[in-house]
């Protein structure tokens, strides 16, 4: 998805995908920008230690926005990630995991419980970040959320960074699998991704195709019909 399909699709994806409960809400106009870079942000690890986004340069790397509170969407989300990467062929060595919380109350303390609480993998990063650079790191990412008091609303979405910080893919919705999760990061590593790139076209070319099929089918009905009834009035003169 990039954008991967049309513009109106990924908002339509990421309205169907929000969560429910206290995550659930409307997000309007997410849209992720294929090759657009991630905002340079600082940010902070469960341990109170400042890193910069930088750092993990020169690796795929998959950015899952959550917030600690969640214990809905953000959780299924987070079992759905460590599920598939547990099926994965990908080499962990070769990429990076950021569980990056869009909450700036999130402090190291809340953190380094989420870390224990969810059993989320030594080798992943979990961190936030200031205000500022939350909305400017998923800003860039295409990623919107709204809060109500204490609570957020938010699409599931999983961002897949190249090596160069750029947006290559991502995934809505939880609903993926450890293959989606390979052809997403070895998009990231710099394979091909022919139809991603191409699916405005392709998209709209099934969209013409479907629309001639139905003209089609719908002059093969009527023809039908006339034919049928010029069949009842040849044989309705015929009995006189």
């Amino acid at each position: 998805m990039t954008s991967h399909v049309r513009r109106s699709f990924p908002t339509l994806i990421a309205t169907l995908g929000l969560s429910t409960g206290l995550c659930g809400g409307l997000v309007e106009t997410v849209a992720p920008q294929l090759g657009r870079a991630a905002a340079p942000v600082s940010w902070t690890d469960e341990t109170g230690r400042l890193h910069q986004l930088s750092e993990f340069a020169g690796y795929p790397i998959i950015l899952l926005p959550v917030y600690t509170r969640c214990r809905t969407a953000c959780v299924t989300n987070l079992g759905q990630l460590k599920a598939a990467l547990s099926e994965t062929s990908a080499d962990p060595t070769q990429f990076r995991v950021l569980l990056f919380s869009f909450d700036p109350t999130d402090t190291p303390a809340v953190l380094a419980s989420y870390r224990a609480n969810e059993k989320i993998p030594l080798g992943w990063s979990v961190g936030t970040a200031s205000r500022e650079d939350i909305a400017a790191l998923l800003e860039s990412i295409g990623f919107q959320y709204g809060q109500a008091g204490k609570e957020f609303t938010h699409p599931n979405m999983l961002v897949f960074l190249d090596s160069n910080l750029r947006i290559a893919k991502w995934i809505y919705g939880d609903n993926y699998s450890s293959r989606d999760v390979d052809a997403a990061l070895r998009v990231a590593a710099g394979e091909s991704d022919w139809i991603g790139r191409h699916s405005d076209v392709l998209y709209a070319l099934l969209l013409f195709a479907a629309s001639i099929c139905c003209v089609a089918l719908a002059y093969y009905v009527l023809q039908l019909i006339l034919l049928r009834r010029a069949s009842r009035t040849q044989a309705a003169n015929q009995s006189f």
